[in-house]
């Protein structure tokens, strides 16, 4: 076989073009793919308490209205106790999500804020997203129960408040300067470990350069009404406020402004301005004192005044000073506790230090300075603690020290002295025989009333006498007599006749009896010289002296 009768074949080593479709859809696919990828960014899980309105792939995530994410999964958690929503964030996103970041399901509300969310009745719900400013990346977020009051951007200064009352603050209140809305509360939860209420508060810019150190918060209601010593304060509130509470700052009158805030500072929220305005006070000297009345009417922040003047403030109505066996009989003395503060003395002493205060006031002590509890109002029966000098209070005795308080000496109250000078007298008057001088006088009165029975019998006959028909002529009768006698008197004037011829007959009558006085003197000596002839003795001779 020769060479050119020999048939050579070659194979082809390249792709056959079968693979060619295959390979073209698979970087279509890979192309589509990227794409897709390309215009998503995080995935991040919320927690809410109910997942009404939200359906995966139907519901937005929004950030001013502009869609940034969209749901794609709806479950519950591995304890049911909340929902997860499961969102797909748009690229970009990523700075948005951060520890400061807030979220909550915009749905129609009805609060004291009014009406919101009514765009969702035909949209439906959609999830609100406020970006925070922290650089630290977050994944997994729980959802607000309420929409923020204060959008995140809004300058001002966000404070916390605390209060051990019974408040009736609600999120969503405004907070007040000087009457003006400065501010809203943020937040409102109860501390239960604390036993108190925990309040967050933003005030806007510029006013949030009027808080200082020394600024005080306190509520502002509708209508407040309060008793003191001046009798019944009413007070009514902003607009606002009749709906419901109100939070009110400022600094009480009479203390310094103080310092601006160079850092993050807790502030108590005080029932009233009165109780924020006592509550400014921080520093003084505490002092027992120890009563043997009533404290019925003294209660806590009851000020104490020296001439009028405040100089502190009841600390404890009664002091719990839980003694042990074998110490004071126990309520012999009800010991309460009070604060001195010389701080309210400004301006009208030279020194307010507390240290000299302490060193003073023993000295006022032995001087006379007493503490003792009177009535600021008898209608409402409040009392205070009123401090003032006793010339007579005597030395002081009893404890120094009560309950490891210094003891200021106590005087009994003007009303309970008085009291006590009642009861002896009313203990006198009960020694008095009452019973005796009682039975006596009803006899008296007895007798007066059977001598008024008896006077009105008398009265009755005398009655009848002057109702006869000769009673009623007896005037007439009376008159013609005295006419009568008038003329009989008349005939014995000076050189009548008849005043001579009684004048002759007296004169013969005196002669007469003169004649006859003889006889009845003889008659009377011997009755029977009428009949036989009378013995005369003789003349007696007088006897010489043996």
């Amino acid at each position: 076989m020769t060479e050119s009768s020999t048939t050579k074949v070659r194979k082809f080593s390249g792709i056959s073009p079968v693979w060619i479709v295959p390979l073209l859809a698979l970087a279509v696919a890979l192309w589509m793919v990227w794409q897709d990828t390309r215009g998503t960014g995080p995935t991040i899980t919320v927690a809410v308490g109910d997942a009404e309105g939200i359906e995966a792939g139907k519901t937005q995530v929004k950030v001013r209205n502009v869609d940034v994410g969209q749901v794609t999964e709806v479950r519950l958690s591995e304890d049911f106790s909340s929902a997860v929503i499961e969102v797909a964030m748009n690229e970009g996103t990523e700075r948005m999500l951060n520890p400061e970041t807030r979220i909550w399901v915009v749905k129609p509300r009805i609060g004291r804020q009014g009406i919101s969310g009514l765009g969702t009745l035909l949209s439906g719900a959609y999830i609100r997203l406020q970006p925070g400013d922290s650089k630290e990346q977050q994944s997994h977020f729980k959802a607000l129960e309420q929409p923020p009051v204060t959008s995140q951007e809004t300058p001002g200064r966000r404070l916390n408040l605390t209060s051990e009352g019974q408040t009736s603050v609600t999120v969503g209140d405004s907070v007040q300067y000087q009457g003006f809305t400065v501010g809203q509360v943020e937040q409102s939860e109860f501390q239960v470990d604390e036993r108190q209420t925990r309040y967050q508060i933003f005030v806007k810019a510029p006013y949030d350069e009027l808080i200082t150190e020394n600024t005080r918060f306190w509520l502002q209601r509708g209508v407040s009404i309060q008793w003191n010593s001046q009798g019944l304060d009413l007070a009514l509130g902003s607009i606002e406020s009749l709906l419901g509470a109100s939070v009110t700052f400022g600094v009480p009158e009479g203390q310094p402004r103080g310092d601006k805030l160079t850092s993050e500072q807790e502030f108590e929220l005080f029932e009233s301005l009165e109780e924020a305005k006592q509550q400014g006070y921080i520093h003084g000297i505490d002092y027992v004192v120890l009563l043997d009345e009533s404290i019925a009417g003294l209660e806590k922040g009851a000020p104490v005044q020296f001439k009028g003047v405040r100089v502190g403030t009841v600390r404890e109505v009664p002091l719990r000073w839980f003694p042990e066996n074998g110490d004071e009989a126990p309520l012999k003395r009800i010991p309460i506790l009070i604060r001195f503060e010389p701080e309210r003395l400004r301006g009208l002493v030279a020194d307010t230090d507390i240290e000299n205060w302490e060193r003073r006031l023993p000295e006022l002590f032995k001087q006379g300075l007493r503490a003792n509890i009177r009535a600021s109002n008898l209608l409402t029966n409040t009392l205070f603690v009123d401090v003032r000098f006793y010339p007579n209070a005597g030395e002081k005795s009893g404890d120094d020290i009560f309950a490891g308080y210094p003891v200021m000496p106590a005087m009994a109250s003007d009303f309970t002295r008085l009291e006590e000078k009642l009861t002896a007298l009313l203990d006198k008057f009960n020694q008095l025989p009452l019973e005796q001088g009682l039975n006596d006088f009803s006899a008296a009165m007895s007798s007066v009333d059977s001598t008024a029975r008896k006077l009105d019998s008398v009265s009755e006959s005398l009655a009848a006498i002057v109702e006869q028909p000769q009673m009623k002529q007896l005037p007439q009768l009376l008159q013609q007599n005295l006419i009568q006698l008038k003329e009989l008197t008349g005939s014995f004037n000076e050189g009548s006749p008849t005043r001579q011829q009684l004048n002759q007959t007296l004169t013969e009558i005196e002669q007469l009896s003169r004649e006859l006085k003889p006889v009845i003197e003889l008659l009377q000596e011997q009755p029977n010289s009428l009949i036989f002839s009378p013995s005369i003795e003789p003349d007696p001779e007088p006897k010489a002296y043996e």
